[in-house]
């Protein structure tokens, strides 16, 4: 599979940064498809060559571009569930990765390339794809890791993945269904802790059960 190639110089990386967040603004305004890796070194100021010594394909950039906003709220790396599972107990570890996740999916940028995969999945089922893999499973694959690190052995791999999906689904519930739609604002932060704090509960429960058994 395709890499970001390293980034060495200060300079470098710099490139690299503003070519990102060129094809970020693209893929959003003109979707996945319509953007060119031409548009994008237009975009950010430097030839097409420059753009593919930085990122292999355009399907690489797209993927990029996900991670990095996964990166933003800290669910795009190891750390924040690192983090996470060393608080008191398993409520408050999915508090801490819930209320991330909810500022994640609300966040206007998120809910725009929901819609663009979701209007471009039809036609091309091959860039929703490259959003699962860089987004949801990723971050799903994170979470599921850290339940089962928190079960401590009284849990099996598959049973801690499922627990990080039914996790997400109570989070995004029909909540994320009407923002995406746009007859549901976003969550202020108190509604947030709220909202986070019931589907917790939920799983906790779920977590206990299946350690007991």
């Amino acid at each position: 599979m395709s890499q970001i190639k390293k980034q060495g110089r200060p300079k470098s990386e710099e490139k690299s940064r503003l070519i990102l967040q060129a094809a970020s603004r693209l893929f959003l305004k003109d979707g996945f498809t319509k953007t060119s890796m031409d548009g994008i070194a237009k975009a950010s100021g430097v030839s097409k060559q420059t753009v593919y010594s930085h990122f292999d394909s355009k399907d690489v950039l797209f993927q990029s571009a996900i991670s990095s906003k996964c990166r933003a709220y800290q669910l795009d790396t190891p750390e924040v569930f690192e983090s996470a599972s060393h608080e008191p107990g398993i409520t408050e570890c999915l508090h801490k990765i819930g209320r991330q996740y909810i500022r994640l999916i609300q966040d206007p940028e998120t809910v725009g390339i929901f819609r663009v995969i979701i209007a471009e999945a039809v036609n091309n089922a091959h860039v929703a794809s490259l959003f699962y893999q860089a987004g949801p499973k990723r971050s799903l694959d994170a979470l599921g890791h850290t339940i089962w690190q928190l079960g401590k052995g009284d849990l099996t791999q598959e049973k801690a993945n499922q627990l990080a999906i039914d996790y997400c689904a109570l989070l995004k519930g029909e909540f994320h269904t009407m923002l995406l739609c746009g007859i549901h604002p976003a969550m202020n932060d108190k509604h947030i802790h709220e909202h986070v704090g019931q589907a917790a509960e939920k799983i906790a429960v779920l977590f206990a059960h299946y350690r007991n058994k």
